[in-house]
C-alpha cells in the first residue's frame, strides 16, 4: 500500500509549503472575533480613545446597533476580518491593562467598605482618612458622613418599629462612591 506514497525526505524532493492549515486559520478568525467582542465591553470613553481604522470603528458602531443574533454573528465575523489588518497585540494589551485595573479595583472594594464603616462609626477616622488621602475639600466627605449617619439612624428606628432588617440608603452608597473616587484618583500616576 505504501509503494505509491512518496516521502519527501527519503526521495530527496523539495517539501511543499502548504501554508497554515484551514483549522488554524479558523481558530485565528474566531480568536479575533472574540477580541472584537471583548473590546466592545470597554467603557465608551476608553473605547473612543483607541486608535483604529475608520472602517473598523464604523463596524464596531454597527455591531452595537444590531440586535438580531445571526446579524451580530456576521458583523462579529466582519470585525474579525478587519482586525486581521490591524495590530491585534496592541488591542490585546489595552484589553489586558483594562482587565488588570478592573481586578485591582475589585480587590480594593473591601478596603473602601472598611473605611466607609469606620467613618460612619468613628469621628477620628475622618482625620485618618485625610492624612492618608489628602484631598482639597473636606466638606463633601463630612456632609456625606453626616447624612449617612442620619439615614442609618432613621433606618434602625424604622427597623425596630417594623421588625424588618434595616436597609442601607442612598447616602451610604454615595459615601462609598466618593471614597472610591478619591482612592482611584490617588492611584493614578500624576500627569
Amino acid at each position: 500500500m505504501t509503494r505509491f506514497r512518496y516521502d519527501a525526505a527519503t526521495e530527496g524532493l523539495e517539501e511543499e509549503d502548504l501554508g497554515p492549515s484551514k483549522t488554524s486559520v479558523k481558530v485565528e478568525m474566531l480568536d479575533l472575533q472574540e477580541l472584537g467582542l471583548a473590546l466592545l465591553e470597554l467603557p465608551a470613553d476608553r473605547f473612543a480613545r483607541i486608535e483604529m481604522d475608520e472602517r473598523l470603528r464604523e463596524a464596531f458602531q454597527e455591531l452595537q446597533r444590531i440586535t438580531n443574533l445571526s446579524a451580530r454573528k456576521r458583523q462579529a465575523s466582519y470585525i474579525g476580518k478587519l482586525l486581521r489588518d490591524e495590530d491585534s497585540a496592541a488591542f490585546r494589551k489595552l484589553l489586558a491593562d483594562y482587565q488588570h485595573g478592573k481586578e485591582q479595583a475589585a480587590r480594593g472594594f473591601p478596603e473602601i467598605a472598611r473605611w466607609r464603616d469606620r467613618l460612619l462609626s468613628d469621628d477620628g477616622a475622618i482625620t485618618e482618612w485625610f492624612s492618608r488621602y489628602p484631598t482639597g475639600d473636606t466638606r463633601p466627605l463630612r456632609t456625606l458622613v453626616r447624612n449617612a449617619r442620619k439615614e442609618e439612624a432613621a433606618a434602625l428606628a424604622e427597623a425596630e418599629f417594623s421588625g424588618k432588617p434595616a436597609a442601607k440608603g442612598r447616602y451610604y452608597r454615595e459615601l462609598f462612591q466618593h471614597l472610591r473616587t478619591v482612592v482611584d484618583a490617588a492611584a493614578l500616576p500624576p500627569d
